[in-house]
């Protein structure tokens, strides 16, 4: 898959990748690969615990691969508010979460397999529409964030209970580039203030929430532009950027200092996105293809 355009990919229960690359859904077992067209841009990939894949598409809405075949659930067969979804996650329960949403339109979606529930602000804690990151703990919660409108932008959970909780409460961020979680259920953001007229006046963060409120990271670096920030199996968090205007690279954050990247060591490519398998190995989706970085 050398060369190929690789926008996002999750593991399956046995460990095996599903890929997604332009309307292509890929299985790869790390000896074969086997390819499906989903007939739409595969925008994000979710494989949830009883092996079915789930994607969310440019214009076909939420995606689902059964025994070799694919559903599609879309405004007319599903009364999603539209086609485009953005983000989709699955739990342990089954549930699967997704955007189906923009600027004052839509919002977050729950599938539990029979029925679709729909949360907006009209019907829910969120204080926008636009739905733009979903991330699912081990524990089967779920994190989201809530964007459309600059200096609005706020975290949500949903817990395992189907509870809302704001983390921060009324605690808004200019733009959340990005957002992940760790095992001990606290989330992490990037900042963005890219769309800031004010060059120079912010700096882009890396903030964590614990201890019941948003702590923001020391950090004698600057963030990359659209940062794809995530975290590992140790909990370690990396995030995209350069010292002085040197190399771009990843800074990864131990829980006590950051470390950096040789030059090089990541190739100079567009990463979409990146996911960490279960042995945290890190698979980074770039328009190049797919390059792994193996951890001990």
């Amino acid at each position: 898959m050398n060369g190929e355009n690789i926008t996002c990919l999750d593991f399956d229960p046995d460990g095996n990748a599903w890929i997604g690359t332009g309307t292509s859904l890929v299985f790869y077992d790390r000896k074969r690969t086997q390819r499906y067209d989903a007939g739409s841009e595969i925008l994000d990939i979710s494989v949830s615990a009883d092996g079915k894949v789930w994607l969310g598409t440019r214009d076909k809405g939420l995606a689902c691969l059964e025994d070799q075949k694919f559903k599609f659930y879309t405004v007319a067969n599903a009364g999603l508010p539209r086609d485009l979804i953005l983000a989709v996650e699955t739990t342990p329960d089954g549930s699967v979460w997704f955007s189906s949403s923009a600027h004052r339109l839509g919002g977050l979606m729950h599938f539990d397999g029979k029925k679709f529930e729909l949360f907006t602000p009209e019907n829910s804690p969120l204080n926008q529409n636009l739905i733009l990151d979903l991330k699912a703990d081990k524990n089967g919660n779920i994190f989201l964030t809530s964007a459309g409108t600059v200096t609005q932008a706020k975290v949500f959970m949903i817990d395992n209970r189907k509870n809302w909780k704001v983390p921060g409460g009324e605690t808004e961020f200019y733009w959340i580039a990005s957002i992940d979680v760790n095992s001990k259920s606290e989330p992490v953001v990037a900042t963005d203030h890219s769309l800031s007229s004010c060059m120079g006046c912010y700096s882009n963060d890396v903030v964590i929430f614990r201890g019941g409120k948003w702590e923001k990271l020391n950090k004698d670096f600057e963030l990359s532009f659209f940062n794809r920030m995530f975290v590992d199996k140790r909990d370690f968090i990396w995030v995209q950027g350069s010292l002085d205007g040197d190399y771009n690279g990843y800074l990864v954050f131990d829980g006590k200092k950051w470390h950096r990247s040789k030059k090089d060591q990541i190739p100079d490519v567009f990463i979409h996105s990146v996911s960490v398998d279960l042995q945290n190995n890190l698979w980074f989706c770039s328009n190049e293809g797919i390059f792994v970085l193996k951890q001990s």
